[in-house]
């Protein structure tokens, strides 16, 4: 959905002049979505959806484009192992930018802008519950060209955020409901 601030349908919204859907709709298809970024400099909009068993998406969300689900997807159903969608791709449908297969519980997301970890400068980076991980995704533009965790196994990834001093923060989370920290990144310089 997409609104302005006093909670008006802007006038270009894909849909506005559309009988067959609602006016504040940006982009449909979209199963969980979990994380978002708006890049500061471009303006997209990202966001990291948490897919069925298998099959979370990061998708760079453009206007009045559809992204599959349930038709498409690389998921499963839970404990049966039998397929949900009718394939992976299907003309007229937005293919995820990245996934994970298996899925790591996609979580918090982040676009790194700061200057103390410069090679990170421009990646995105996507928390993960099931897989307690933080995958760095290096970016070409509006491509993923390499992926790495960079943290994994201290607990399930709540949130990821820059601080304004340029440290990455995670807010851990217990299923159990224990107290968890707020983990601060730092170079190893």
């Amino acid at each position: 959905m997409r609104l302005h601030d006093d909670g008006r349908v802007p006038s270009d919204n894909p849909f506005v002049d559309s009988a067959d859907a609602r006016p504040e709709t940006w982009s449909y298809g979209h199963r969980n979505p979990q994380g978002l970024v708006v890049h500061p400099e471009t303006g997209d909009v990202w966001v990291t959806e948490h897919g069925p068993q298998g099959g979370d998406e990061l998708n760079l969300v453009r206007p009045g484009l559809n992204y599959g689900w349930p038709v498409v997807g690389y998921g499963v159903n839970y404990r049966t192992g039998t397929a949900i969608h009718e394939g992976t791709h299907r003309e007229g449908m937005e293919p995820p930018t990245h996934f994970w297969v298996p899925s790591i519980g996609t979580s918090g997301l982040m676009l790194y802008t700061g200057d103390l970890f410069p090679e990170w400068k421009g990646d995105m980076f996507a928390g993960g519950l099931s897989g307690e991980q933080v995958g760095r995704l290096e970016m070409d533009g509006a491509r993923v060209v390499h992926e790495e965790t960079i943290h994994h196994g201290y607990g399930r990834v709540r949130d990821i955020r820059q601080g304004p001093d340029g440290y990455v923060y995670l807010a851990i989370d217990d299923r159990d409901g224990a107290p968890t920290a707020v983990v601060r990144l730092e170079p190893a310089d």
